[in-house]
């Protein structure tokens, strides 16, 4: 009985031959996900009035998508922190969905189910409202009434009230 040591003995070029390969499909595999994700988020951009060309460079639409949510550039840079920058991303769709008139509900679809919800702010009727991060944080106007635990206003004959 004669039973081979190893079946499964290849020479180097074959094995390159298979790693370039699998290289090759995954570049193209990338390629076209990428491609396509470009196209989801260029109604955004065009709605935004930001050239459609940007959705397609990769770090560029990042700090555009920003931009036009209302957020600073550097937020980019906190999305890589670990934990923290799922909260940041959260904030960010949050602001986009809110500069498209949305709320809440669909900041959460944004989050679980983006490839149905960019296309529908995309190519939907929704509209470019403005950057939502700026509005957001509104202090009170005076035609407000005094409410509580606010300072008491001084009256023109020099007495307080509440």
């Amino acid at each position: 009985m004669n039973i081979p040591l190893s079946s499964y003995s290849s020479s180097g070029a074959e094995s390159a031959a298979t790693a370039g390969l699998v290289l090759l499909f995954m570049l193209i595999y990338f390629a076209v996900i990428f491609a396509i994700v470009g196209v989801l988020y260029m109604g955004i951009f065009t709605k935004a009035g930001r050239p459609a060309w940007g959705a397609f460079v990769p770090v560029y639409n990042g700090i555009k998508l920003l931009e036009i949510a209302g957020r600073p550039w550097y937020w980019f840079l906190l999305f890589f922190i670990p934990f923290a920058g799922i909260y940041f991303s959260i904030v960010s769709l949050n602001d986009l969905a809110k500069s498209f008139g949305k709320d809440a509900g669909y900041t959460v679809g944004l989050v679980l189910l983006p490839v149905v919800f960019v296309p529908m702010l995309s190519y939907g009727s929704a509209q470019y409202l403005g950057p939502a991060a700026g509005r957001q944080f509104v202090a009170y106007p005076p035609s407000y009434p005094q409410g509580y635990a606010q300072p008491p206003v001084q009256q023109p004959n020099g007495q307080q009230y509440r």
